[in-house]
Formats: structure tokens, C-alpha cells, sequence
């Protein structure tokens, strides 16, 4: 049997009155719709995984979320033995021209910063495809101007027409985050993107997560590139009842 004693945000664990560990519970106030878990324990028993998740979600009163390196086997099938799915795998990039696949292309890039018309425009359009493509891990709880409050000041971006296409939030040679309205459109913007920034640097890095799908077309122009990453579990209803 399991027992929890808490003192502030940390919970003792005890198995039949044997401590076994402690975990925490916190929170990112920017993603308040699920409870946040670090785990401290002396094993990872998949033997009491499930009752342990169960009595957390209680607790929390919200879906918890947990962030584990993809390589940490024994942590990942603690996690899915208690009732966590995987909602993200977030990859890092960091290569060259010699690692780029995508071919030429030629695609007009447009530049703005921050206070221009087209920056503010730009902020809608990611904050937007953010919160869309990341609901289903965990939604952006904070208003909209924190959002904005955290992106890089240059943009570099693409028209058709009037309209605003293609986006990337850079910042020297990383490509901070990216967005588009359609994939054919993104995928010439973002072979223009990465050929013209390779002309000045001699590396770029960015991060792409799996549930993204234009920062995973960028991903695709690469080859050498580690398929480890930083995954994001989460325990909410769905997952405990499907167990």
C-alpha cells in the first residue's frame, strides 16, 4: 500500500510504512492546465506506478505532465506502465551546409523587427499556429502579450500578395520557432530560410517538436541528425481509463 506525506510542494512515498522516495509537484504558469512531476525514487517498480499516478492525479486535480530524456528507458516505461502517453518528442538540430538536404530554391525573404507592422502581424500569426499545434500536450494558459514578450525580435518571412506566409523568429543562427499556412508555401520558404542563413553561418540550430509539423518539415532538411529527444508525458482521464 502507498501512502503520500506532504510538506509544501514535495510528497513522501512510503510502501507499507517504508519510505521509498519523494516526488514534486510544481507548476508553469505559462501551461497551467496540467500539473507539473519530478520523481526522487530509490527504484522505478512498475509494480506501483499505476496506484502512484492515480493518487497524484487526485491530489493535483488537473492532468500531470512529465519531461523525460527519450534515451532514460527505465524512467519511460515506469511512466507507461502507470497510465503517462507520449503527446511530444522535441528534437534539437544543430547542423551545416554539409549536413543540408533540401535542395535549392528561391523563394523572396522579407525582414522586419519588432515594432513594425509586419512583426505584430507575424505574432498573431505564430501565436496562433502555437497554440494549435501544442493544445494537445499542454495548452497556453498565459495572455497573449507574455507570449509575445518571449519571441525573438527579428523576423525573416514570406508574402503572397499582401498576405503573410511563412514565418521565422530568429535570433543570430538559431531559428527560434517557425509557422506557415500551408506546407507547400513553408516548404519553399524554408529552403530559402536555411540555404540563406547557411550563407552566413556556419551552423544553425533550432528545436522541432514532433506535434509541429513546420518545425518537422524543417527537421526533414537535415540528414545526420541525433534521433534522441526530450519527450513530454502526460497522465490525464483518457489515459487511466484506458489502462
Amino acid at each position: 500500500m502507498l501512502t503520500l506525506q506532504r510538506t509544501d510542494d514535495t510528497y513522501k512515498v512510503y510502501q507499507n510504512e517504508c519510505r521509498i522516495g519523494s516526488l514534486r509537484l510544481y507548476d508553469n504558469p505559462h501551461h497551467m492546465h496540467n500539473c507539473y512531476v519530478k520523481l526522487k525514487l530509490d527504484e522505478l517498480d512498475t509494480e506501483i506506478s499505476a496506484e502512484l499516478f492515480k493518487e497524484l492525479r487526485k491530489i493535483a486535480d488537473r492532468p500531470l505532465q512529465f519531461m523525460v530524456d527519450s534515451d532514460d528507458a527505465e524512467l519511460i516505461a515506469f511512466l507507461l506502465s502507470g497510465g503517462f502517453v507520449c503527446r511530444r518528442k522535441c528534437y534539437e538540430v544543430e547542423a551545416g551546409k554539409v549536413d543540408y538536404i533540401g535542395g535549392q530554391a528561391d523563394a523572396p525573404l522579407e525582414y522586419c523587427r519588432v515594432g513594425e507592422p509586419d512583426y505584430e502581424a507575424a505574432c498573431q500569426m505564430f501565436f496562433e499556429h502555437y497554440t494549435e499545434t501544442h493544445k494537445a500536450v499542454n495548452s497556453w494558459t498565459a495572455d497573449y502579450e507574455t507570449f509575445c514578450d518571449a519571441l525573438p525580435e527579428d523576423v525573416i518571412y514570406s508574402k503572397q500578395g499582401a498576405e503573410i506566409v511563412s514565418v521565422a523568429f530568429v535570433e543570430e543562427n538559431e531559428i527560434a520557432y517557425v509557422c506557415g499556412v500551408d506546407k507547400n508555401s513553408f516548404a519553399e520558404f524554408a529552403r530559402s530560410l536555411v540555404c540563406t542563413m547557411l550563407e552566413k553561418y556556419e551552423t544553425i540550430c533550432f528545436e522541432s517538436d514532433d506535434c509541429d509539423w513546420a518545425a518537422m518539415l524543417l527537421k526533414s532538411l537535415f540528414k545526420n541528425q541525433e534521433e534522441t529527444s526530450y519527450d513530454t508525458y502526460v497522465y490525464d482521464n483518457e489515459a487511466a481509463i484506458s489502462r
